[in-house]
């Protein structure tokens, strides 16, 4: 199958030629699998920019047994065209229990909660606004599983938008793009503080929060109703490292979010 290596398990296509409605891959080991062993992985090499706050989707058939699945975000920091635990860095899932019948679909959201940084440089989140290297699987029986030989398959792995995330769709946009509330900050980049500017067009609730790159709430700046007109509030990055933050501005009306550039 073009593009994806395994280990430990294989991976078998149901159909001869390519048939995107209808394929899917067969997941099984050649071998008999014992409690808490590890069951093997399955990596797709293909590049793509994952959003913080949408979901990463994948369709797997159960195993009707104790098995754990880990999704994992591959990142080349270090551009070699291979992961090393030593220089790049993995956004990886908590283990995730595929023990049901039948296909499922398995949604994760990419933020904080549901993704752990794993890398030598825990600080260096700018990655996140790269390519990924590629999407991995990871199998592990739990406990309980029942020694038997292990079989599932995978069907799907897609990036569902989420509307009410926090970029809105446009997490990755420049900001040259038009903005609803005229909003800017300045200096951009900055060091270690900025004005953020913006404009109402009538008097409402807002709330203005600052995110990291993989949608971690670093300082909620503004939460009150203000009146029409020109208003501000100044960000102070001192205890935060380098990289690409995210404002969030946010009404009954509207949701709009800008990027800015912390650079020490």
């Amino acid at each position: 199958m073009p593009g994806w290596i395994w280990g430990g398990v294989e991976m078998k296509y149901s159909h001869q030629e390519d048939n995107k409605e209808n394929g899917y891959a067969e997941l099984y080991s050649n071998g008999i699998i014992s409690a808490n062993a590890y069951i093997g992985k399955i990596i797709l090499k293909q590049q793509h920019l994952f959003t913080a706050g949408n979901y990463i989707n994948i369709m797997l058939n159960g195993v009707k047994n104790d098995v754990y699945i880990r999704i994992q975000l591959l990142y080349d920091v270090n551009n070699d065209h291979s992961i090393n635990p030593e220089s790049d860095l993995i956004l990886s899932t908590k283990p995730i229990s595929i023990n049901f019948d039948g296909w499922k679909e398995i949604k994760v959201k990419l933020d904080q909660e549901n993704f752990d940084v794993i890398s030598k440089n825990k600080d260096n989140l700018e990655v996140t606004e790269e390519n990924a290297f590629g999407i991995q699987l990871e199998f592990e029986a739990g406990n309980d599983y029942v020694k038997s030989k292990f079989e599932s398959g995978i069907a799907l792995i897609s990036e569902i938008p989420n509307k009410e995330s926090i970029s809105d769709g446009e997490m990755g946009s420049s900001n040259s793009t038009e903005s609803y509330f005229q909003a800017n900050n300045f200096p951009n980049p900055f060091n270690p503080s900025t004005k953020i500017t913006y404009t109402l067009p009538q008097s409402t609730y807002v709330s203005i929060t600052v995110y990291d790159q993989i949608g971690r709430q670093v300082e909620n700046l503004i939460e009150q109703n203000q009146e029409q007109g020109e208003h501000s509030v100044e960000f102070t990055a001192n205890d935060l490292p380098s990289g690409i933050y995210f404002y969030r501005i946010k009404t009954t009306e509207k949701t709009e979010v800008r990027k800015m550039i912390l650079a020490k």
